[in-house]
């Protein structure tokens, strides 16, 4: 057996919840906790057959080339797209990132952080965006779903703070405004009832309170593993 038989599969985790909640700030300050773990524990992680570890850091919709031209797309005020086209093509999105990026670092031994995945597309196109429950979570489950994260991570803080910290919309999507946002929230909190392997976390606060509470929860599956 070649010796990247022995390094096990990264982990997948997915940093999501409504505008303005921390998800980028968060998302990197998880992978440089990652990075320097690693870089700490070196002479474990060859032990462990990791020594080929990493993080990969990655943002939705993007993560790759496909990707980086649909969000171009789907965000631009311009264009007025129903939520069903969104789906559609934050779907395609996430494939190509999946197949492109994720699949190959989880394959490598990498851990792979990435801002948003299938419960935004729900709680936006499908609680928010009035899209029938049921047949948006049998197109993501479908089409979107493999790999599916180890551990999702919901942000979950209040509109109102969520705004405070937010400047100007910057999309067509952010464009729509608090009752939106808080019709995205109830998404969050029903994807939370439908689908297993979700943790919420309270995301008011210090942000390194915050990411200590992420932390813990990454320790959590780690433990799990």
């Amino acid at each position: 057996m070649g010796a990247s038989a022995a390094i096990p599969r990264g982990r997948f985790i997915v940093l999501d919840g409504i505008d303005g909640c921390g998800k980028s700030t968060q998302a990197a300050r998880l992978t440089r906790a990652l990075e320097q773990a690693y870089l700490a524990n070196d002479e474990k992680a060859r032990t462990a057959g990791r020594a080929a570890g990493g993080v990969l850091h990655l943002r939705e919709p993007g993560g790759s080339a496909v990707g980086e031209q649909i969000r171009s797309l789907v965000l631009a005020r311009e264009h007025a797209l129903s939520p069903a086209v969104e789906t559609l093509l934050f779907a395609a999105a996430r494939r190509q990132m999946l197949d492109e990026r994720v699949a190959p670092a989880l394959e490598r031994g990498w851990d792979v952080v990435c801002e948003r995945s299938n419960a935004s597309t729900f709680a936006y196109q499908a609680v928010a965006g009035g899209l029938p429950e049921d047949q948006v979570l049998e197109l993501l489950r479908t089409w979107s779903n493999e790999p599916q994260p180890d551990l999702t991570l919901w942000l979950d803080l209040p509109v109102d703070e969520a705004q405070a910290r937010r400047s100007a919309p910057q999309d067509r999507i952010e464009d729509r405004g608090r009752p939106f946002q808080e019709a995205v929230r109830r998404g969050f909190v029903r994807w939370a009832e439908r689908v297993p392997g979700n943790v919420r976390i309270d995301a008011r606060g210090e942000e390194s309170a915050v990411a200590e509470r992420i932390l813990s929860a990454v320790r959590g599956l780690e433990a799990a593993r």
